[in-house]
C-alpha cells in the first residue's frame, strides 16, 4: 500500500516561533514502504526492535516526519539530518543549529514541537477506560491535586487525570534537564482554561516555562510547553 506521512499544523496561543503538528498514524504500513526511506540505518534496527509493529510504525513514522520538517526549516535532504543525545539524553540535532524540537506519541497520534528561539516540550496520552489513574497517583500528582479529583464525577476523573499527566511532561521536557523530584512536586490543578498554571510552590528550573493544552482528537489529551528564555548559542 501506499504510505504518507503529512503532519497536520495545530493552532495554539503560545510564541508564535513555536510550531506544532500532529502526525496520525498507519497501523497497517510496513516500514519498508517507501515513506520511510529518509531513515537512518540506526532508526530502521531500532524500530525493528521494537516487540510489537505498533510501537515501531509510531517511532518510524514520528521520526520520518521530523525529519521532513526539519530538513525543510535547514534546507537539506531529509536523510542528511544527523542526530545526538545531549548529556540528559535528550535528542537533538548533531551538527549545530539553533532549533529545538521535541515528539511524543501515543495511540495513532504523534505531536512535533519545534522552535529556533526557545526550548519547547510536548506530550499527548491516550485516555484508558482499563487504566486506573489512582495507581500512579502518588507518582504523578500532589495530594491537593488527587484530593480534587476524588472530588469530581467519576466521568470527568479520568480526563482531569489526563489532562495534569500530559501538562507535567511537557514542562519537564521543556526544561531539557527535567526535574528529578518528580512529577508529583508540580501542581497544575484545578484546570482553568487551556493555560496551564503552576499551583502551590514553583521549581526553580519551572519558572521560565509555559504551556497550554492543545485541541486533541477523542480520547486523547495534550499539552505544549517552551521557555520564555533563549536558546543558547
Amino acid at each position: 500500500m501506499s504510505v504518507t506521512v503529512e503532519p497536520v499544523p495545530l493552532p495554539h496561543a503560545g510564541p508564535p516561533d513555536v510550531s506544532l503538528w500532529r502526525v496520525d498514524f498507519s497501523f497497517d504500513a510496513s516500514l519498508d514502504a517507501a515513506a520511510f526511506t529518509s531513515l537512518s540505518d540506526d532508526e530502521r534496527d531500532r524500530a525493528r526492535h521494537f516487540h510489537r509493529h505498533e510501537d515501531a510504525l509510531r517511532f518510524a513514522t514520528t521520526r520520518v516526519a521530523l525529519r521532513d520538517e526539519l530538513a525543510r526549516r535547514l534546507g537539506v535532504e531529509s536523510h542528511a539530518i544527523r542526530f545526538t543525545l545531549d548529556a540528559n539524553r535528550r535528542p537533538r540535532l548533531a551538527d549545530f543549529y539553533p532549533l529545538d524540537f521535541n515528539v511524543s506519541h501515543a495511540g495513532a497520534h504523534g505531536l512535533i514541537a519545534m522552535s529556533p528561539v526557545r526550548r519547547v516540550g510536548v506530550d499527548i496520552e491516550q485516555h484508558s477506560d482499563k487504566f486506573d489513574w489512582r495507581s500512579i497517583a502518588t507518582l504523578t500528582l500532589d495530594p491537593g491535586e488527587a484530593a480534587w479529583i476524588e472530588r469530581l464525577d467519576a466521568s470527568e476523573q479520568t480526563n482531569a487525570f489526563y489532562d495534569a499527566w500530559t501538562a507535567k511532561e511537557a514542562l519537564v521536557k521543556a526544561t531539557g534537564a527535567g526535574i528529578t523530584r518528580g512529577l508529583h512536586h508540580l501542581a497544575v490543578l484545578p484546570r482553568a482554561d487551556s493555560r496551564v498554571t503552576l499551583r502551590h510552590s514553583i521549581p526553580d528550573d519551572m519558572r521560565e516555562i509555559a504551556a497550554q493544552w492543545i485541541a486533541a482528537p477523542r480520547g486523547y489529551a495534550a499539552c505544549a510547553a517552551w521557555s520564555w528564555a533563549p536558546l543558547a548559542r
